[in-house]
């Protein structure tokens, strides 16, 4: 056990090699720009801010910061800490009720005071304000925040440190006066050591700022000067020096413009000389100079769109990156409002310091979701909620519509009923079946489906027709879904392998200087074709033993061994041969839009075929899962045609309805066929031949289907 003499109780080193009372020594200790070193740095970064560029970039960090939600977080602090520094800061409590307040008409306005502190943060490196409280004899603690003064860090002029690096004071170039840290709100921004000043967000983009207006002075000059010719006189033959000096005279008096013309004595004859040879791609240079400037603030994306290559891959990388430095910054000043620097307390910390003393717990204030992707969340919620993983409740209800920023609910929130047993649902096991096997028959009389019914994969409730048909639309999706998911699963490698063959094709063709053979590249589709066989023979048996489910439902008994399986791999292999043909032409047209002619075709294959490598496998995989889910819908439409084929004359003639209930978002072809009634089993094939209906404008994407009800149930 240490004894008291033991422990280490003062500082021997010093954090930096300076403390004490500094000057420019508040800059980086290595800077070596003198444009760059406090305080002539304030002067640059107050120029470099007004950059077109940075001032995007600047305004790409703060703007989704200063939307975000800001909230307390009481951390298990008392309710009445938690409620004055809410108050106090003008900002909500985590989970509670955060509908706006009355305006502000005294004290801090939060989002006021986080956009000066981020913004000249991020500029200037650091941002200094000074609290002033007032004594409140009504307020719990006697104490109430009333201001938080920005000094701006122009102003400083002069900063004394203590012995390990903390802050002592401050004095301003307005005053003498010193201001005490213990009065100071300081936001930093990535100092070390005693660097009081921090480092401006800009720093990385001085040489790139300071190339890019030089060029834009010399640019503008060569526009001027060469957008109409350098004007030349000649002087007539044998002219004498004079004459010759009156010719510059006159050449150097030709100005360009609408009323412009010339008039010159006998013999001299006047010329425009244009530009001759190549000249620097200033305007490329520039566009190089502003992707740097957005790359070093990780701001890139604000560049997509602006050049001639890219990706939606590589647009979703550049946000998931951005968003996260969005969020490391929000939770660096949060941390800093709460606690605050060394010598200089947080707002939050001193605050309850003020009111209670130092052995008073605080609560903290946080950013809650300026890194947050509601279409992620809305679809890992449907999907959680459709396979069972989440089950919906009223704090789940909340929780939504409080983050997608929905309205509140005006009637009370009730469960949702429970589905019914027809068909396969999720806690149903199947056995696999080999193709061309029988079907295994549903459970008899399975309870129908209520018409009640809601789910996150429905746009409707079920009609009174589905309902009694005995039609299960979740299952239906639900067992979809599955089959889809493990199908592009296993599909990745077969993709894998058609990208290499097709880089390797394009490399085999600039390598023999053929560029007309990159237009006829084309990627391998039989072991696709076979793997998708066998996941569209398992979806034709499910949708069979939910059909005969339905049917039976209704007491009509269909046996599984009339029920045929038809020839499913044409479908197949026209879906395959479709994406892979798509993936070709991808790779095809990405190669012949990266060649350039006046260098060798050989000598570009290797850049070529790493490009074309990248881009293919940026792409999205949008493409290759509808073609698989249409030819899974059209095996599960084919499953449900094969069952009504094989059901018994004793059955009588069904009716046959058109569903769009899985079509969330329905195109009005769909929207004008749902609910429609067929004359016939014949009229309802057609409408839904190979799939979905057949006139959907949204094609691949179609997930109607038709049900079937026998007997007069439904009516009306």
């Amino acid at each position: 056990m240490a004894t008291s003499s033991s422990l280490p109780t003062t500082d021997i080193g010093t954090p930096d090699l300076y403390y004490g009372y500094t000057y420019a020594q508040q800059a980086d200790w290595w800077e070596n720009t003198a444009d760059l070193i406090f305080p002539q740095s304030m002067i640059t970064y107050g120029r470099m801010r007004h950059d077109p560029q940075l001032k995007a970039v600047v305004s790409a960090i703060l703007l989704p910061i200063l939307r975000a939600t800001w909230v307390v977080d009481p951390a298990g602090c008392r309710d009445e800490v938690v409620q004055l520094v809410a108050d106090d800061l003008g900002v909500g409590v985590l989970d509670a009720d955060n509908k706006p307040g009355p305006a502000r008409t005294k004290g801090v306005t939060w989002h006021r005071h986080l956009r000066v502190a981020l913004y000249n943060q991020l500029v200037y490196g650091f941002m200094p304000f000074e609290r002033r409280y007032r004594v409140d004899s009504s307020s719990p603690g006697g104490t109430r925040l009333d201001a938080l003064g920005p000094r701006m860090p122009w102003t400083m002029q002069q900063i004394k440190t203590n012995r390990d690096g903390s802050m002592n004071w401050v004095r301003q170039n307005t005053q003498d006066i010193p201001l005490l840290g213990s009065r100071l709100v300081w936001y930093l921004n990535n100092t070390e050591g005693t660097g009081w000043t921090g480092v401006s967000a800009l720093r990385a983009c001085f040489g790139a700022w300071l190339l890019k207006h030089e060029t834009w002075r010399v640019h503008a000059t060569s526009i001027r000067r060469f957008g109409m010719g350098i004007p030349s006189v000649t002087a007539p033959a044998g002219a004498t020096k004079a004459q010759v000096d009156q010719a510059q005279q006159l050449a150097s008096a030709m100005r360009a413009g609408d009323q412009a013309g010339v008039g010159l004595p006998n013999g001299f004859t006047p010329s425009l000389v244009g530009l001759t040879g190549s000249v620097p791609d200033a305007l490329g240079f520039m566009e190089y100079l502003d992707r740097v400037m957005a790359k070093q603030a990780l701001a890139s994306l604000i560049e997509l769109g602006q050049t001639q290559t890219g990706s939606r891959a590589l647009g979703e990388t550049f946000m998931d990156l951005f968003l996260l430095a969005l969020q490391a910054i929000a939770d660096e000043a949060a941390e800093n409002a709460t606690s605050g620097q060394p010598g200089c307390p947080g707002i939050i910390t001193d605050l309850v310091f003020q009111n209670w003393g130092e052995n008073e717990p605080a609560p903290r204030i946080i950013c809650t979701d300026v890194g947050t992707d509601y279409e992620l969340s809305a679809s890992a919620i449907s999907q959680l909620t459709a396979t069972g993983a989440l089950q919906p409740d009223e704090s789940l209800d909340a929780w939504i519509r409080k983050q997608w920023h929905l309205p509140e609910r005006t009637t009370p929130w009730t469960p949702p009923p429970s589905k019914g047993t027809g068909g396969s649902g999720p806690n149903t096991s199947q056995p696999t079946q080999e193709p061309g096997t029988p079907p295994v028959p549903a459970p008899a009389e399975p309870a129908p489906v209520a018409a009640s019914t809601t789910s996150p994969l429905l746009r409707r409730n079920l009609t009174k027709i589905e309902a009694a048909s005995g039609f299960d639309p979740v299952s239906h999706q639900q067992d979809w879904q599955r089959a889809l998911d493990n199908l592009m699963s296993a599909y990745s490698a077969i993709v894998h392998t058609q990208r290499t063959s097709l880089v390797d094709q394009v490399t085999a063709a600039m390598d023999a200087g053929k560029i007309g053979r990159l237009t006829q590249i084309a990627a391998d589709s039989s072991h696709g074709a076979s793997l998708l066989i066998d996941a569209m023979v398992s979806a034709w048996h499910a949708a069979a033993r939910a059909m005969i489910g339905e049917a039976a439902s209704q007491g009509v008994t269909i046996e599984p061994n009339k029920v045929k399986l038809p020839s499913l791999g044409t479908i197949a292999e026209g879906r395959a041969s479709l994406a892979a043909a798509w993936l070709a032409s991808q790779a095809s047209s990405r190669s012949l839009r990266l060649i350039q002619p006046e260098v060798p075709v050989e000598a570009q294959a290797a850049s070529v075929s790493n490009d074309v490598a990248n881009f293919l496998a940026g792409l999205s995989s949008s493409q290759l899962r509808d073609h698989m889910g249409a030819a899974l819908t059209a095996a599960q439409n084919a499953g449900r045609v094969a069952v009504l084929q094989a059901a018994p004359e004793s059955a009588g003639t069904a009716r046959y309805v058109a569903s769009e209930i899985l079509d969330r978002n329905t195109c009005e072809p769909c929207q004008h066929e749902d609910g429609h009634e067929f004359a016939s089993f014949a009229a309802a094939a057609e409408a839904y031949p190979t799939g979905g209906y057949k006139l959907c404008a949204g094609d691949l994407r179609c997930r109607g289907t038709v049900v079937a009800l026998w007997g007069d149930e439904g009516n009306g």
